[in-house]
């Protein structure tokens, strides 16, 4: 049984959402202490505004409160608002893995971000040993249906992400030929900084704790990049900075900020990392303006508005990919879900063999050729029935009451069925 529990950006607010954020270093203690509460498969995911788990159970549901509580543990939040957590179940929780995928979940619509940052968390859970057979089923599927997205529709047509609507922010906000910097040339920086130079409207200076890494982006887009140590004095030159970086705790202080006296223009901060990486009372000084991620979104509405026509083709997609995987899932949940009754008339011929065969190879032969014949046309009938996997799931829990362990129970103790 399927289960996800999450946050982003439509349920909590940045401040609570990046609360909730799994640093990479604790990322392997939360997949360990999953496997010791027995939760056979597991994903994380973590995009620029959403965190999610994924879990699989083949005998039961994971527990949702149990999920959260070991999410919290592994990062030490206490008193954590599981309430606010949303909980999402079998057929809800594919649709809705492969909207994300797609970039119809985005803050941005059509992120092309998004989904490069969910196959590295699928990655990642292959390489802790997390991610099984139903899950690396779901995490292929989901990938499929965005690429699928990506290249058969218009939906990611012009390349937008967080970071470039960032940089959208600053320039239609700062006066033209002003200077800008970009602090992190990770992804998102990256796209930032080459929105900006795409523009030509400002001056725009790249910063990265590696230099090498802001001089070979700098190079590759044509602007400037400057010495992370150079930081403090650039605050003092420039009219907007977005801030991207990995940090998982805030890297610019109020300290680090100059006094208004010295320019012309507020400084305006786009901080669009998850956690943040400016320090809320940075936005209280004087003549410093600070956005953040639930800012930005605003001015998607206008990209938002050009790709509306794109929407009912990425949704064909999305059902198209969700219908095969509803079709694998019910080839195997059918067998699954098979499994009692199939049990007990094997359990059942074996016994009714044995009294007349002495030799063991020969009942079990017997009792599985019996077994295959009964249960081939009810096979065929479930996986031709159409059943989504909630009717299967539905289906199993029946059968598991009504021909499950007790019932297998009572015919070893000798209670069989009348002839």
């Amino acid at each position: 049984m399927l289960i996800s529990i999450g946050l982003d950006y439509r349920t909590m607010t940045v401040a609570e959402r990046e609360r909730w954020v799994i640093a990479d270093d604790r990322v392997p203690d939360l997949y360990r202490e999953m496997r010791r509460a027995e939760i056979e498969e597991a994903v994380a995911v973590r995009t620029c505004n959403r965190t999610e788990l994924y879990a699989w159970g083949t005998q039961e549901e994971p527990n949702p409160s149990a999920l959260a509580a070991l999410w919290a543990a592994s990062i030490g939040l206490e008193n954590a608002p599981e309430h606010r957590l949303v909980i999402r179940r079998e057929t809800g929780a594919v649709r809705h893995l492969l909207r994300v995928c797609g970039g119809l979940e985005s803050q941005v619509l059509g992120d092309i971000h998004i989904l490069g940052q969910v196959r590295s968390a699928y990655r990642e859970a292959i390489r802790f040993e997390a991610a099984g057979t139903h899950l690396r089923r779901l995490f292929d599927t989901a990938i499929r249906a965005g690429k699928r997205v990506r290249t058969e529709t218009e939906l990611m047509a012009g390349r937008s992400s967080v970071g470039s609507e960032a940089a959208r922010y600053l320039i239609r906000r700062l006066p033209a030929r002003t200077a800008v910097m970009v602090l992190g040339c990770g992804k998102v920086g990256s796209h930032a900084a080459r929105t900006l130079a795409e523009s030509g409207h400002h001056r725009v200076i790249l910063v990265n704790r590696t230099d090498s890494r802001a001089e070979k982006l700098a190079r590759e887009c044509g602007i400037e990049w400057a010495p992370y140590a150079d930081l403090n004095r650039l605050l003092g030159e420039v009219s907007g900075v977005i801030v991207a970086t990995g940090a998982p705790t805030p890297i610019l202080h109020p300290n680090h900020i100059p006094s208004g006296d010295r320019r012309q223009t507020p400084l305006v901060f786009v901080d669009v990392a998850l956690p943040r990486n400016v320090a809320p009372g940075v936005g209280g000084i004087p003549g410093v303006v600070l956005r953040d991620l639930d800012d930005v979104h605003p001015e998607a509405g206008q990209v938002e508005a050009a790709r509306q026509g794109a929407i009912p083709a990425a949704e064909i997609v999305i059902r198209e990919e969700l219908r095969g995987f509803q079709e694998w899932r019910s080839t195997i949940g059918a067998s699954q879900a098979l499994r009692p009754l199939r049990e007990l008339v094997l359990d059942v011929t074996r016994r009714e063999v044995g009294y007349t065969s002495r030799e063991d190879e020969e009942v079990e032969r017997v009792a599985r050729r019996v077994a295959a014949k009964i249960m081939a046309r009810p096979m065929i009938a479930l996986r031709e029935s159409g059943a989504d996997q909630d009717e299967v799931t539905g289906l199993a829990r029946t059968l598991e009451r009504l021909f499950g362990s007790s019932l297998t129970t009572h015919t070893e103790n000798g209670c069989r069925d009348s002839p």
